[in-house]
């Protein structure tokens, strides 16, 4: 069950980031979300989140299309290419969105947009919490055969010694 849900949350939130992602590089899916997009991203580039650590504030324009093209090679990862690569891409979606959010809040913007990206990196964390529990349960469930065919040894023995003891008694007593 956990990795049939892994697997949705994988597939539909990798097809959001490639739509996310493609409309910031590209008007041709929509031209007017795509200047709204520019313009979100001209006043994000003025309060960089990292600014205040490197001194250096990045081209609106350049910081969009890495952003963009972020989205987009995390939502393909996170649809086609199993493994640690998932992991990964589900990390480097959850600092993409938390740099949003941040954004969003420094230039006074509110919880509208906001919301979006606080519910992804809300989404992005519980995909990354389930994938940790399942494995967490293979492993339990890995290590528990082993145990168990050690104690069955461990009985196995206790009544061959006890075997042993009644011969050995009753030799004794003969």
């Amino acid at each position: 069950m956990a990795s049939f849900v892994l697997r949705v949350l994988a597939v539909t939130l990798g097809l959001f980031f490639i739509f996310i992602g493609l409309l910031k590089l590209s008007p041709a899916i929509s031209l007017d979300l795509y200047r709204e997009m520019r313009k979100q991203y001209i006043r994000m580039a003025k309060v960089f989140p990292l600014m205040s650590f490197t001194a250096w504030r990045p081209n609106a324009h350049t910081y969009r299309k890495v952003i963009a093209a972020t989205e987009v090679t995390c939502g393909l990862v996170l649809v086609f290419i199993p493994g640690p690569l998932k992991i990964a891409a589900n990390v480097l979606m959850i600092l993409v969105n938390v740099n949003d959010i941040i954004a969003n809040y420094q230039i006074k913007d509110g919880y509208q947009r906001m919301s979006l990206p606080i519910v992804f990196v809300l989404l992005l964390t519980c995909r990354l919490m389930i994938y940790y529990q399942e494995l967490q349960r293979e492993k339990a469930q890995s290590i528990k055969p082993a145990e168990d065919s050690s104690s069955k040894c461990t009985s196995q023995e206790g009544v061959e010694n006890r075997e042993v003891n009644n011969e050995q008694e009753s030799k004794k007593t003969k």
